[in-house]
């Protein structure tokens, strides 16, 4: 436990709609000294319950982007349905449907990228922010941080989580597994960190998964959650959304 927790944040991404994984993931932020809650986008798509977990990001994140999802319920009625698969489809015409035009013009609020030094917020690569491109190996990563200026990112996109580090220096990258214990970080090296998942892992750990982190300390802690998964697959059924949403919910795929 970090010594000073008013620089310890709490900083969750790809929600989805998926709010038994959302309650979970605040529960536990709970039992933690947070000063704050940071959210990096994608709160709607895949999933059943995308106004109320708007309402929640935006009852509880002092700072919150926008994610591709967000930005396709912005234009969902500019999209002709055949441009995109049933399983992204349905669940932004849900969102569309459920929303309010409250939630709808906060997220429309929504800055693609958020500076907080020493911490930069996006929800995918900083290198062309609008086109939301995602970090997969190190060329990825060598555009992402070239476009980084300062010591820390913090995003999501892939919903699998990862620390990229790179060397000033040298400019290598190299990217490390997160760890569910507290890790400080190499003041000397630059990185960017990928909390995961909340509501839609993709790394064959079906728990909702974010990150604690101490700026001032530089300590890193990330967190794997539990939830009810079959409550939340029963409310995928009962919005009639496509079987293959609720199923890869319970895989971590």
């Amino acid at each position: 436990m970090p010594s000073k927790p008013n620089s310890f944040f709490a900083i969750l991404s790809d929600i989805h709609a998926n709010i038994d994984a959302l309650t979970a993931v605040l529960s536990d932020i709970g039992q933690f000294p947070v000063k704050g809650l940071l959210c990096l986008g994608d709160i709607v798509g895949y999933g059943p319950e995308p106004a109320s977990c708007v309402q929640r990001i935006m009852d509880t994140c002092a700072v919150t982007v926008l994610g591709n999802h967000d930005a396709m319920l912005l234009i969902a009625d500019k999209i002709p349905d055949e441009d995109w698969d049933i399983s992204i489809r349905q669940p932004i015409h849900l969102a569309n449907e459920q929303l309010t035009k409250a939630q709808k013009s906060w997220l429309r609020s929504t800055p693609i990228t958020a500076d907080l030094d020493p911490v930069t917020l996006s929800h995918a690569s900083l290198h062309e922010p609008p086109e939301f491109h995602y970090i997969h190996d190190e060329t990825e990563a060598a555009a992402h941080f070239a476009a980084q200026t300062t010591f820390i990112s913090f995003n999501g996109h892939t919903h699998v989580p990862g620390v990229w580090e790179m060397n000033p220096k040298t400019l290598a990258c190299r990217c490390l597994k997160p760890s569910e214990k507290p890790v400080r970080l190499d003041p000397g090296q630059r990185y960017s960190i990928n909390v995961g998942s909340v509501g839609q892992p993709r790394d064959d750990d079906p728990r909702a998964s974010y990150m604690l982190y101490d700026y001032e300390q530089h300590l890193l802690l990330h967190r794997r959650v539990s939830y009810d998964i079959a409550r939340a697959q029963s409310r995928f059924e009962k919005a009639d959304l496509p079987a293959r949403n609720a199923r890869r919910i319970a895989k971590g795929q």
